[in-house]
C-alpha cells in the first residue's frame, strides 16, 4: 500500500482560496475514508509465514512455522513426529509449512521429535506424547520441546495431532486386526463432550462428525474410511489412562481448546496414501475451524537427492552428485556446505564413523578411512555418496569419480509395479507371479543394457538378455530353487542381484512367504455369521445350512481362491457363493481345503454332523454356538 500524500490546497481562478468551511468539512471526510481503507488493508492485506528455530544446531532442533491469513480467523496448532516411527503424520504436517491462507492462522510443526524420527523411533528418550502431565523433569532431553508445545497450545484455538496408528480401529471386535484396541484410520477425541471451567462444552464427536461426512465420500476403500475413536479418557474406567500424559488431553483440559489425533493406519503401506488420508482429514478440519487456505496440497513427491556441496581442505567447493564417489587422501578434511533436494525440509546429512551429532552439514570432519555420507530426507535415505581413500598423496588432486549404481530394481507382481532399493527386502507369498523389469541406473540409456538382472533361484529358458532374468515371467511356487535361497522364520530369501560383468554393484532380497488362510466367515441361513480358524471342527446339526461369506487369506485380494471337500472343487468368487448342507455331512469328521490354484492346500477346516451346533477348537474346549456372533 502507498503512504498517503499530502497535496497543495488549489485555489480558485482568482488565486483565493476556495471556502475555507467546505475545505475542512472535505478535508475531514476524506481523511476519515484513508483511515478506514488503512484499517481494512491492515486485516485484509497483511498475509505472512513467519519461520522460528529452536535449539538450532542440536539433536532438539524444532522448526515452527506460523502461517498467518489475508483475513483474521481462528488458530490452529498442526503437530507432526511427536512419535518418530509414524511418517505419514510428519510427512504430511511438513506439506502444511509451504501454505498460505486466506483467513486464519496455522501454527505448524512438522518434526517435534526431528532425531527420532531420523531413527525412526518412537522416541529416543521415551514417548515424547507421554510427557504432558504436570512439570517437565528438567533432565530429559524432551522437556524443552513439550514446553514449547505447551505454550504453543495457548496461542491456539484449536489442536491437531498427526499420527500413524495400528492396525483399523472398529468399535467391536472384527478381527486381531480391526477392534477397539486398534488406532488406525479413526479421529481420537478424549471425550465425546467435554464442559470447561467456564461453562462452555465442546461438543468433540460433532465436530468429527461433521468431518467425517466431508471425508469418508473421498476414500474409495471401504476398509479405510475413518471412524470416531472416543478414548473416554477422563473416565474412570476408561481402557487408554496412558492417554492422560498425551498432548491432545493436555490441550483440551489444560488449555480448553478443542484437540483430536488424526490416525493413519500403518498397514496401508504406501506413504502417499497415507499422506493423502491425513490431508484430507486435516482440510476438512481447517473447513470446520473457519480456516480457509490458498490451495492445500493433498500430494506427496517422492524426496530426491540433487545433489552434495563440498569443501576439502577449505578449498572451494565442489558440487558432488549423488552418482558420484568423493576421492580424498588420509586425513584429509571435508565438510559438507549444503544439501541439495526436491525438499529444503528434514534434510540431514551423516558422515559414516563421524563421531557426534545427528547432522554434519557444515561441522569440519577429517576421513581417515573408507566410509560414506549417507543423506535422509527425514528417516528416509535418498543419498549414499562413498568416500574413498586414494594411496598416499600423489599430486592427483582430490574429487569425485563416477560410479554405477542401481537406484532401484522394479518388479511387477500379480499385475501391480513395485519399486525396491538396494538393500530392502521386498515381501512375497509362494504362487505369486512376478516379472523383473529395467532397474533405474545412474548410467545413461545406451549404456544399461551392460547391467545384468539375477534373481538368484531361478533359470530363465530364453530371453532378450541372453543371461539376464530381466522380462521373464516367474512363478514363485514351481520357477525357484530353494536351494538358491536362505531360510529365514517362515520365508525363503533370495538375492536380486545387478551386475556387470561378475562384479555385484546392487543386491535387494526377495523374501517369499507360504500362503495361509487366517480365518473364514461362515453365515447361519436366516441367522448371523461367525468366524472359524484353520483347524477348527464344526459340528452342525443335519438340517443347518452354512454358506461362506469371507475367506482371509495373506495372499493378495482378487486373487482367485478354491475350496475342495470329497474331492470336488469349486472356485469361490463372492459373498455366499458357496455353502455347506450338514444333511450331507457324517458323524465323522469331513476335511475342506482352501487353495489358491485348486492344488496346495493353504487352510483346512474339518466338518461334521451331530446333534449340537459347537465349534472344537485345538486351543480350546468345544464352544456352542446357539446365537452365533454378528460379523
Amino acid at each position: 500500500m502507498q503512504p498517503v500524500q499530502i497535496f497543495p490546497v488549489s485555489k480558485t481562478s482568482s488565486g483565493s482560496p476556495r471556502n475555507s468551511h467546505s475545505i475542512d468539512a472535505f478535508g475531514r471526510i476524506v481523511l476519515i475514508l484513508l483511515v478506514c481503507m488503512q484499517l481494512i488493508c491492515a486485516g485484509a492485506c497483511i498475509a505472512e509465514t513467519n519461520h522460528r528455530v529452536y535449539f538450532k544446531g542440536t539433536d532438539a532442533e524444532l522448526d515452527v512455522y506460523t502461517i498467518t491469513g489475508s483475513l483474521p480467523g481462528p488458530t490452529l496448532l498442526l503437530l507432526g513426529g511427536i512419535q518418530g516411527d509414524e511418517p505419514g503424520g510428519y510427512l504430511a504436517a511438513d506439506l502444511y509449512a509451504d501454505i498460505s491462507l486466506k483467513q486464519g492462522k496455522m501454527i505448524v510443526v512438522p518434526r517435534a521429535n526431528f532425531l527420532s524420527i531420523v531413527e525412526n523411533s518412537r522416541g529416543v528418550a521415551g514417548d515424547m506424547n507421554r510427557k504432558f502431565a504436570g512439570v517437565s523433569d528438567s533432565s530429559d532431553r524432551d522437556a524443552r520441546v513439550v514446553e514449547i508445545i505447551k505454550e504453543l497450545m495457548k496461542k491456539s484455538d484449536f489442536f491437531l495431532n498427526l499420527h500413524d496408528g495400528s492396525g483399523f480401529y472398529a468399535p467391536k471386535w472384527e478381527s486381531s486386526e480391526r477392534n477397539p484396541f486398534r488406532f488406525g484410520q479413526s479421529i481420537i477425541a478424549d471425550a465425546s463432550d467435554h464442559k470447561r471451567p467456564d461453562g462452555k462444552i465442546i461438543q468433540m464427536e460433532k465436530i468429527v462428525g461433521r468431518v467425517l461426512e466431508k471425508v469418508n465420500p473421498q476414500i474409495s476403500s471401504a476398509e479405510h474410511v475413518f471412524r470416531f475413536n472416543n478414548h473416554r479418557t477422563l473416565s474412570d474406567d476408561t481402557k487408554h489412562k496412558e492417554q492422560r500424559l498425551s498432548a491432545t488431553f493436555h490441550a483440551l483440559t489444560q488449555v480448553g481448546i478443542p484437540a483430536f489425533a488424526i490416525e493413519t493406519s500403518k498397514s496401508v503401506k504406501d506413504f502417499s496414501l497415507r499422506v493423502r488420508y491425513q490431508t484430507m482429514v486435516v482440510n476438512a478440519f481447517l473447513h470446520e475451524f473457519g480456516i480457509i487456505p490458498d490451495a492445500p496440497r493433498i500430494y506427496l513427491e517422492n524426496p530426491q537427492l540433487k545433489y552434495l556441496i563440498v569443501s576439502i581442505n577449505g578449498r572451494a567447493p565442489i558440487v558432488v552428485s549423488g552418482n558420484d564417489v568423493l576421492k580424498v587422501h588420509e586425513g584429509d578434511i571435508i565438510r559438507i556446505v549444503h544439501i541439495e533436494a526436491n525438499y529444503s525440509r528434514g534434510l540431514t546429512a551423516k558422515v559414516k564413523n563421524a563421531a557426534g551429532k545427528l547432522n554434519d552439514v557444515n561441522r569440519d570432519i577429517q576421513i581417515t578411512k573408507n566410509t560414506d555420507i549417507q543423506i535422509k530426507k527425514d528417516r528416509f535415505v535418498i543419498g549414499n555418496i562413498p568416500v574413498e581413500i586414494m594411496p598416499g598423496r600423489p599430486n592427483s588432486v582430490a574429487g569425485i569419480h563416477f560410479e554405477p549404481r542401481v537406484k532401484h530394481f522394479s518388479i511387477r507382481v500379480n499385475d501391480r509395479t513395485f519399486q525396491i532399493e538396494p538393500g530392502e527386502e521386498f515381501p512375497l507369498i509362494r504362487g505369486d507371479s512376478i516379472v523383473l523389469l529395467e532397474p533405474q541406473t545412474n548410467l545413461p540409456s545406451d549404456e544399461e543394457k551392460s547391467i545384468r538382472v539375477d534373481l538368484r533361484g531361478f533359470q530363465a529358458e530364453s530371453s532378450p538378455y541372453p543371461t539376464d532374468d530381466r522380462g521373464h515371467r516367474v512363478n514363485t511356487s514351481t520357477d525357484l530353487q530353494d536351494k538358491y535361497g536362505t531360510v529365514r522364520g517362515k520365508s525363503t530369501i533370495f538375492p536380486l542381484q545387478a551386475k556387470i560383468g561378475s562384479r555385484v554393484i546392487a543386491e535387494s532380497y526377495i523374501a517369499v512367504g507360504e500362503p495361509q488362510t487366517e480365518y473364514m466367515v461362515l453365515k447361519v441361513v436366516n441367522s448371523g455369521s461367525f468366524v472359524i480358524y484353520p483347524g477348527d471342527t464344526l459340528e452342525l446339526p443335519a438340517h443347518q445350512v452354512v454358506t461362506i461369506e469371507d475367506i482371509k487369506t495373506n495372499i493378495a485380494d482378487k486373487t482367485p481362491l478354491f475350496i475342495t471337500m470329497r474331492g470336488k472343487t469349486i472356485r469361490w468368487d463372492q459373498k455366499g457363493s458357496a455353502g455347506i448342507d450338514a444333511s450331507k455331512l457324517s458323524d465323522k469328521e469331513t476335511p475342506l481345503d482352501i487353495s489358491r490354484d485348486g492344488g496346495h492346500t493353504i487352510g483346512r477346516i474339518w466338518l461334521k454332523q451331530g446333534s449340537g451346533f459347537r465349534v472344537f477348537s485345538k486351543q480350546s474346549e468345544p464352544k456352542e454356538l446357539l446365537v452365533p456372533a454378528r460379523y
